[in-house]
Formats: C-alpha cells, structure tokens, sequence
C-alpha cells in the first residue's frame, strides 16, 4: 500500500497576490498630502473671504467715498437753501455706536433730516427727502405762507391757509399790519400751541372776504386790528376809519352783509350820520343794531 504525504503549507508562503504586489502601498501617503492640502485650501479660502468682507464693511461704512457731502434743497423761496443746508448738515454729524458715521449713505436717517428741518423751521413742511447715489441728500420743501396774524394773550402767531398755527410772529400789531398782514386779536387769550392749534379755514376765509368787502366794496378803511370773543365764534369786529365799530358774523355772508350795509349807509346811515355813529352790528341773523352816540 502506497503512503501518501500530506502536503504541508508553508506558513510563510505569500500568496500569489501579495507576491504580485510585494511593493509597500503609497496609499496612506497620499491621504494624508491630500488633507494637509484640503485644510491649506480652506485657510486660504476663509482668510480671503475674511479680507473681502473687511473691505467691504470700510468701503460701505468708513470710506469717505460714501459720506453725503452733497445737500440739495428744493421748494424753498424765502428761506435760503443754505440756511437749510446748515441744519440738515448738522443732523449728520456724529456717529452711532461711536463708531458708524450719521453721514454715510447706508446710515442717514431720513427721520433724523426731517426732524432737525421742522424743529428749526416753523415755516417749512418737508415733503420728501431721497438719497441719490453715492453722496447726495435731495431734500424738497413746501414754504408755508402766512394768510393771517391770530394774536391771544399778547403773543402773535402766523397761520397758514390749512388754518394751522406754524409759527411766532416777531413784532407789535401795527408793525405787522404795516407788513400788509391781516392780524385778529383773540379777546378770550386762550394759550396757543404751536403747531398744533388750528383755526377753521372757512372762518380764515370769511374774514379775508369780510376784509375785502369793507376796503373795497364800502370804502372803509380799517383803522386797528380785527377782534374777535373766541376761536370758535365765527364773529369779528374792526374799528373803522370813520370812528365807529363794524362788528359781522357768518350769520351773514359776505354779499349778504354788504347789500345791508349799502341800504343802510343809503336811507339811514349816510356819510354825515355815520359821524355820530358808535357801532354798527350785523351777528345775529335777522337782527341789525346800531347805535349812535
């Protein structure tokens, strides 16, 4: 009988494979250069985009490039744009934080302009305010006209149209009628606040047609200011250049109270009459009272 050997494996023996590929792997090697490079990549990415962004903060918020320097003041005519400029200029300076300026482009407060406009100028009413690239504040105006002097108290105050009290008026009434200004005392002195008290524009209007009907329609010149017993009367009264009072109403219109007065002046009332007269008084509808002295 044949024995037969079994064939023993050499423990050491390399298999056919890693023969082949007895060489050490380069494999470790390489990940670690391609980390150290994907880190190096990243570093420089951020550091780049760190200087970037720090570029771009000076150049948006310090650079000189975009202060607004530039202030362009539109609607005005009696107060001069420089005037203006001035405070809007001064509404700019400073900085927020102690470190953001008021005056850059992206940092101007429209409300801060508007403010600093209408707290040094009664007159003015700001009605828009736009920002045009890069340094540059147009500022549009609207100037308020006086339509009458309202004095109360002793103090006067100019009205505009709307019928709001805007302003002081510097002056004593004469010097303000001398100016050509229709002043109405307020014989009640009830306190005026600026910007706030308001008078009904209809009443403004009846006295400016009231005005013009007793210069021009009656010839009677008016030798003192208009009075009146309250804001809410709705009632004048003027001192005539022939002597007498003319107090009115709107009771009355206008072209009702000059078709009464004319008949007057025509049967009763004529010029030598009118000497002795004291008053005249049309505010109560239906009613017409004079008296002579």
């Amino acid at each position: 009988m044949g024995i037969f050997f079994k064939k023993r494996k050499n423990k050491n023996a390399q298999k056919s494979w890693q023969r082949k590929h007895s060489g050490a792997y380069p494999g470790t090697a390489k990940k670690d250069v391609s980390k150290k490079g994907g880190l190096f990549s990243r570093f420089l990415f951020w550091a780049l985009l760190i200087v970037f962004s720090a570029n771009c903060v000076y150049l948006l918020f310090f650079s000189t490039f975009l202060d607004v320097g530039k202030i362009d003041i539109r609607g005005n005519q009696d107060i001069s744009s420089e005037e203006i400029s001035q405070v809007v200029e001064k509404s700019l300076e400073g900085k927020y934080f102690k470190y953001f300026p008021r005056n850059n482009y992206f940092l101007v407060s429209k409300a801060a302009i508007g403010g600093a406009v209408k707290n040094n100028f009664n007159r003015l009413e700001v009605a828009s305010i736009e920002k045009k690239f890069p340094d540059t504040a147009v500022v549009q105006v609207i100037e308020r006209k006086a339509e009458l002097v309202w004095c109360s108290g002793g103090v006067c105050y100019f009205v505009d149209k709307s019928g709001l009290v805007y302003g002081g008026a510097t002056g004593a009434e004469d010097d303000l009628r001398a100016g050509n200004f229709l002043v109405v005392v307020d014989d009640s002195a009830i306190p005026v606040d600026i910007g706030k008290t308001k008078i009904n524009p209809d009443y403004i209007g009846y006295i400016e047609s009231a005005n013009a009907m007793i210069r021009g329609d009656l010839g009677l010149e008016p030798v003192a200011s208009y009075h009146t017993p309250g804001i809410a009367s709705q009632e004048i009264s003027v001192m005539t250049g022939e002597g007498w009072i003319l107090k009115t109403s709107s009771e009355y219109s206008v072209d009702e109270a000059k078709k009464i007065i004319q008949t007057l002046f025509e049967k009763d009332l004529n010029e030598e009459t009118r000497k002795n007269l004291e008053y005249l008084d049309l505010r109560v509808k239906g009613k017409i009272y004079y008296k002579t002295k």
